[in-house]
C-alpha cells in the first residue's frame, strides 16, 4: 500500500535526523529505539502523526526533548513549497 511505503520512507528520515543529532549513540542503538517507538503506535489506525509521534518519543528516549530533533528539516506541510 502507497501509504505504508510513505510512512516507512518517513520513519527512516526519522532515524537518520536522530542519527545526526545523538552522535554519541550508535546508529544501531537510535535505530532500536525508533523502531521501538515505531511499534508503540501498531493497530493505531489513524496514522497521519504517527512519522512525527515517533519522532518526538524516540528522541525523548535518547535524551533528547519531546519537540522534533530539528524542526528546520521536517518535511513542509502539505500545501507548502
Amino acid at each position: 500500500m502507497a501509504g505504508d511505503n510513505d510512512e516507512r520512507r518517513q520513519i527512516d528520515e526519522v532515524r537518520a535526523r536522530l542519527t545526526e543529532v545523538h552522535t554519541g549513540r550508535s546508529s544501531d542503538d537510535v535505530a532500536g529505539v525508533v523502531e521501538a517507538a515505531y511499534r508503540h503506535f501498531d493497530g493505531i489506525r489513524v496514522r497521519d502523526f504517527v512519522p512525527l509521534l515517533v519522532e518526538r518519543r524516540a528522541n525523548q528516549e535518547l535524551g533528547g526533548s519531546s519537540v522534533m530533533a530539528d524542526p528546520a528539516k521536517a518535511p513542509p506541510h502539505l500545501g507548502e513549497q
